[in-house]
């Protein structure tokens, strides 16, 4: 893949002008164009990305820039679901408030939803969970967020159905920016499902998730773009004292993707897993970064990162557990395994260990290998054709994760993949 940043023009993408109509098209007041402007000024002192840095070792970043930030047209909006029993729907898109369809419980419950502009003239947590000086892409979006939710579960609220946020991407360009406070001793569910787009699409979205102290947040990011869609996904938690954060990730969609996602366990007690997996066809190329940061003593983490990749499919994973002085007591685990399934598929595994106290456990794995071809013998010595055994071998490596999703999404994710892993028969042979 050329290197093209070093001859990218990003000067001209984001300036004043830019913001304020931004700003205009989302609403808001004072408080929200403030922050913008501050987050354009980051914007402008932060260099772009290199393929220097390890991060973006295996993409150009330019791949994933938008052209321009003009709003795009006409959107094609998907069929909206209506809310389960005691769940909630919300939808996303650029330019336009959020829409939300919620069940009587939902509503008793107090769950609260807001446009983002409307939050942020009382709302102190935007920014501090991912800043604008967290990255290049981060200052674009929170300088220039064109659709914006504001999710708030109360403290002790316990939602037994999922909230399910639907960010529907254009032909275009779209920066969604998503916001979720969990209260003091609360419990819920909220689904991340990123759907839609084309050849144009340009997605520069970040979601900042806010746990509090003895809160209990599952947290799906389920990325499914339609073909040729480009994104950059930013997620991040921080979680308080014996508060804790469950991350499913489902990504299998769009052409080049990159997202970024993890955890900072900022108080005693504080607990974060991440389980995921990534399928890649054709040409699609996936990058993906983890990070759990212990700063507090007696936290614990978990990564549990599986790939797998057909045709001529990338795939770079790097994941990072940093424990500072200040974490003894802390337990953290990574690994990460990739299964190709045609020669000529790639993928690439970094895992990263910053242990900054000896009074920890901490172990790490990572696997790169085709599949077994005792385990499809196996399976074709009692009967069962070759392709069908390779893809319940493959089915079987998900399955932990898929076994995790919701119920709101499970079946749908669950057909996806199914129809996916029929276009991997006979891919590794």
């Amino acid at each position: 893949m050329a290197d093209t940043a070093h001859t990218l023009d990003t000067t001209t993408l984001l300036d004043e002008a830019a913001v304020r109509a931004a700003a205009e098209r989302a609403g808001g007041g004072d408080a929200s164009l403030d922050t913008r402007l501050e987050a354009l000024a980051t914007f402008r002192d932060t260099p772009p990305p290199d393929r220097v840095r390890h991060l973006w070792r295996y993409t150009d970043f330019s791949r994933l820039l938008p052209e321009s930030l003009e709003p795009a047209g006409p959107l094609a909006m998907p069929e909206i679901p209506e809310p389960p029993d005691g769940g909630m729907v919300v939808v996303l898109r650029p330019g336009a408030p959020p829409e939300v369809r919620s069940s009587d419980a939902a509503r008793e419950a107090g769950v609260r939803v807001l446009p983002l502009g409307e939050a942020l003239e009382g709302e102190e947590l935007f920014g501090t969970v991912v800043p604008a000086s967290h990255g290049y892409f981060e200052a674009l979006n929170a300088a220039a967020w064109d659709g914006g939710v504001a999710l708030t579960i109360p403290g002790g609220v316990h939602l037994e159905r999922a909230i399910r946020l639907l960010v529907v991407a254009p032909d275009g360009v779209s920066l969604p920016r998503i916001l979720v406070v969990a209260g003091r001793g609360s419990e819920a569910s909220v689904v991340e499902e990123h759907v839609g787009g084309g050849e144009a699409t340009r997605l520069v979205g970040v979601t900042e998730l806010s746990v509090g102290e003895g809160a209990n947040l599952r947290h799906t990011v389920l990325q499914r773009l339609d073909a040729g869609a480009r994104a950059h996904l930013t997620t991040r938690a921080r979680v308080a004292r014996d508060g804790g954060i469950s991350t499913v990730v489902a990504s299998f969609g769009g052409s080049l993707v990159k997202m970024d996602l993890g955890s900072l366990l900022a108080e005693q007690g504080a607990r974060s897993e991440i389980v995921g997996f990534v399928l890649g066809e054709g040409r699609q190329h996936m990058d993906h970064h983890t990070v759990h940061e212990h700063v507090a003593p007696r936290t614990w983490s978990n990564i549990d990162f599986k790939v797998a990749l057909t045709g001529r499919a990338r795939s770079a994973y790097t994941g990072l557990i940093r424990i500072e002085t200040t974490a003894p007591g802390t337990e953290a685990y990574q690994e990460n395994r990739n299964l190709l399934l045609s020669e000529e598929a790639r993928a690439e595994t970094i895992p990263e260990l910053e242990i900054l106290t000896d009074d920890v456990q901490c172990t790490h794995g990572a696997t790169v290998a085709p599949l077994d071809e005792e385990q499809v013998f196996y399976l074709e010595s009692r009967g069962i054709p070759g392709d069908e055994a390779e893809r319940l071998i493959v089915r079987g490596f998900l399955e932990a994760t898929l076994s995790r999703l919701p119920d709101s999404v499970r079946t749908d994710v669950e057909a996806a993949v199914e129809q996916r892993l029929k276009a991997f028969e006979g891919g590794h042979r």
